[in-house]
């Protein structure tokens, strides 16, 4: 009977310690700051690099964006709803059609809102934006 009673409290103290020791799910912003988070960012950044784009990941509360800045040239500084359009729901579609909203809960345990991308111009003007859920 004690060994029961000595087994059986070792394996409620261990739920508590590993609900109290990291158990948790981290933050959105805690992700994206994670060193893993930025080395892909860091890779999709190397992908456009030679265009001359540069993307950026934030949270806006359980909303996961990603910023597309163009750089200032004379065929980016032409760019209008169409092309952004293009570019973004592309993007968007790539993510949607991977499932990504599910993998992600699956991997970091967050539950997002929505993932949204926007265009910006190099002066900081948002161009376009547009999200999925």
């Amino acid at each position: 009977m004690k060994k029961r009673f000595f087994a059986l409290l070792t394996a409620v103290i261990m739920v508590f310690a590993l609900a109290a020791c990291g158990g948790s799910t981290p933050t959105l912003e805690e992700v994206l700051a994670s060193d893993e988070w930025q080395q892909e960012e860091k890779t999709w950044n190397d992908s456009v690099a030679s265009m001359g784009i540069s993307i950026k990941t934030s949270a806006d509360g359980n909303t996961l964006v990603f910023e597309y800045h163009l750089p200032d040239d004379e065929a980016f500084n032409a760019f209008g709803d169409a092309e952004c359009a293009s570019m973004a729901d592309a993007f968007l579609g790539a993510l949607e059609s991977g499932d990504f909203l599910s993998m992600f809960k699956t991997g970091y345990g967050i539950k997002l809102d929505a993932v949204r991308c926007a265009v910006f111009k190099a002066d900081g003007t948002e161009l376009y934006r547009d999200e999925i859920k």
